[in-house]
């Protein structure tokens, strides 16, 4: 069975215009108590509060967000750091000022062992070095020795820069040695020693008979063999200041001594050097 109804339906509207004015007044009473309430504490300064308790950001000087919370405050350990350009510390790439460059360095001169041995050598050394009868000394490293000893052959007079400024005389000589365009020359005097020998060269025979000591030489007095330059041996027998006039007549040993002696007058004339052929 049907019915009709000539009313407004409640659920379907019938009232509407008065709720809907009531719900515009609702949102205008809402947003001015937004614009009176809530709208001046988001504005205002540093000690107002924003929503759900968030302080307001300064704004006079902006500050750097902080670490979250739980990380380290600080960057990772263990990675390489960066270096500002120019400061001349690691890394690769542009930006910095280029590497200085360097001269390279000089190579050093080796020491001349022989050289330093020779600018050793003072006045008044003795040295264990003589003539081995070739015209060469027998050592070319002059190392002192003492002057007392069995092998103190030469005196050092004087060091010089040149032999030619040596003195040049019986049982005189020097020895020499240049290196980087520096000579050094020891002037050297023999030391003659009683019962030694040296080397000479006799010609002729008997009254005609001359004899030519090689003053610098020393040789072992027993020697079979001889270099080619000499054919003697002869056996120092005395080393005397030497007297006015000396002669080999004042080499004699005893009285009635009638020895042959061959002698010099040696030390620029001042030591008298007598010797007899070795007869063994």
């Amino acid at each position: 069975m049907s019915s009709a109804s000539g009313g407004a339906d409640p659920g379907m509207g019938g009232g509407s215009e008065e709720q809907r004015q009531r719900g515009i007044w609702i949102l205008v009473a809402a947003a001015l108590a937004f614009a009176v309430l809530v709208l001046p504490q988001v504005v205002e300064g540093d000690d107002k509060i924003l929503l759900r308790g968030q302080r307001a950001p300064d704004q006079r000087s902006p500050t750097l967000p902080t670490s979250p919370g739980g990380l380290p405050s600080k960057g990772p350990t263990g990675l390489p750091s960066a270096s500002l350009p120019g400061d001349g510390s690691g890394g690769s790439g542009g930006g910095g000022r280029p590497a200085e460059t360097r001269a390279p360095a000089t190579p050093a001169v080796p020491p001349d062992r022989t050289e330093e041995a020779y600018r050793a050598v003072s006045p008044g050394d003795c040295l264990a070095v003589y003539d081995a009868g070739d015209g060469q000394y027998n050592s070319g490293m002059p190392t002192p020795v003492a002057c007392g000893a069995g092998k103190a052959f030469m005196w050092v007079s004087a060091v010089r820069s040149s032999g030619g400024a040596c003195p040049q005389g019986a049982g005189q000589d020097y020895m020499s040695y240049t290196s980087r365009g520096r000579t050094t020359a020891l002037c050297l005097t023999r030391k003659f020693t009683v019962g030694y020998c040296l080397l000479a060269q006799q010609t002729g025979s008997g009254q005609q008979a001359r004899m030519n000591a090689g003053l610098m030489t020393v040789v072992d007095c027993d020697a079979k063999r001889v270099p080619v330059r000499y054919n003697r041996i002869l056996h120092i027998t005395g080393v005397y200041k030497a007297p006015a006039n000396a002669s080999a007549a004042n080499c004699a040993r005893v009285q009635g001594d009638r020895t042959y002696y061959w002698s010099w007058l040696v030390n620029d004339g001042r030591t008298l050097l007598c010797t007899m052929v070795y007869q063994g």
